[in-house]
């Protein structure tokens, strides 16, 4: 399916968590994790310990059907994230920071679910970055010592596409 789109953003923003996250025993959480596309590359790159949130319970369903999640929640992102504090390695994150979705504000529970020196892997779509304050909030986590930037970078969504995206890893301060 994804060959079908050459949509690579999610690939793409799994192969960054995999860099900064090599720890196959890894407990991960992907937030908006839809019908379950980022997930299956860390699943097939040797992680199992894989839980995830939508909003949809259609997309939830689909995602089942993948069998590489322990865990999936239909859940609103934008209330708070039904999960310990520190209970996760690591976030990652595709295709939810866009459009007429998730804005920044569940960032700071996104960082609560975090263990110390935890991993956010996430997406955000070019056009919201500033004007839907994405680069003031992850700004301020850094600044207050929640988080580290670890990479920043402007990348393509889709294969053939123009430079839709900002590709971003942060770790957890401890």
């Amino acid at each position: 399916m994804l060959d079908e789109l050459e949509y690579i953003a999610p690939i793409g923003i799994a192969r960054l968590l995999c860099q900064y996250l090599p720890d196959k025993k890894a407990e991960i959480f992907d937030v908006g994790c839809g019908t379950g596309l980022t997930c299956r590359f860390l699943s097939d790159s040797g992680y199992d310990a894989l839980d995830g949130i939508d909003l949809s319970p259609d997309m939830v369903r689909v995602a089942e059907q993948q069998g590489i999640y322990r865990e999936l929640i239909v859940g609103d992102v934008n209330e708070p994230i039904e999960r310990e504090s520190a209970s996760y390695d690591g976030v990652i994150s595709s295709g939810t920071f866009t459009h007429g979705h998730v804005g920044p504000d569940p960032l700071d529970d996104i960082f609560r679910i975090l263990r110390p020196d935890g991993v956010l892997a996430c997406t955000v779509h070019i056009d919201l970055w500033e004007s839907q304050g994405f680069k003031q909030k992850f700004e301020s986590l850094v600044h207050d010592g929640t988080a580290r930037c670890l990479q920043l970078r402007k990348d393509k969504y889709y294969e053939t596409g123009n430079i839709d995206g900002w590709f971003c890893v942060y770790q957890k301060a401890r």
